[in-house]
């Protein structure tokens, strides 16, 4: 099961270039055709002008008794106003590790994973989900689980009030955030071709 809007991702309606204030923390049930499987936290913390956050992504599918899905997405981001500063990722999916790190170099963003190292502009971001102002058109993005980079067409409208963006392409995204931009809501399809939603803890 992927977490094709997942990950975090994954709050504020914020203007393109606005600073962070540290948000509040961010808890999600993730739920698989209706079940409850799982829990994706977001944490943050800002100190000195950087904002750190840490999301943690934990999903356990059982049948039977028997768990036969597990996965966990541990990332932690540090940002400089709209610049990402260093991020580390480490996922364990079905007993297998994929480990990602990326850090700013002067007038670029470098980005490590299975694949070697890549360079990247210095406006790069991931999708995490949380921060709304990395989802807007021109802003390049990236997968932190494998640190590949992505360029999905992004669906912007509003809805409840607040923004919806939907990812088109690849593994696809609905992510919803309200007026404020804190992020709400979040939907996707899985590996077996279930429904996966979020729904705030």
């Amino acid at each position: 099961m992927r977490r094709r809007a997942l990950l975090a991702g994954v709050p504020m309606m914020l203007l393109a270039d606005a600073a962070l204030a540290a948000p509040a923390g961010l808890d999600f049930r993730v739920l698989r055709g209706g079940s409850a499987v799982g829990t994706h936290r977001v944490r943050f913390r800002e100190e000195a002008g950087l904002l750190e956050a840490q999301s943690d992504v934990r999903i356990e599918v059982k049948l039977m008794g028997f768990t036969v899905f597990r996965y966990h997405h541990a990332t932690a981001e540090t940002w400089r106003g709209d610049r990402l500063v260093a991020l580390t990722s480490r996922l364990e999916k079905n007993g297998t590790t994929t480990a990602c790190e990326a850090r700013a170099a002067g007038a670029a963003l470098l980005l490590r994973g299975p694949e070697g190292e890549q360079r990247l502009p210095a406006e790069a971001a991931p999708l995490t989900w949380w921060r709304r102002a990395t989802l807007r058109p021109g802003v390049p993005l990236f997968d932190p689980r494998k640190a590949l980079v992505v360029a999905p067409e992004l669906r912007i409208s509003p809805a409840q009030g607040g923004t919806r963006v939907v990812l088109v392409g690849g593994e696809g995204a609905d992510v919803l955030y309200d007026a404020a931009g804190t992020w709400i809501g979040f939907a996707t399809t899985g590996e077996d071709g279930s429904a996966v939603r979020y729904e705030r803890a």
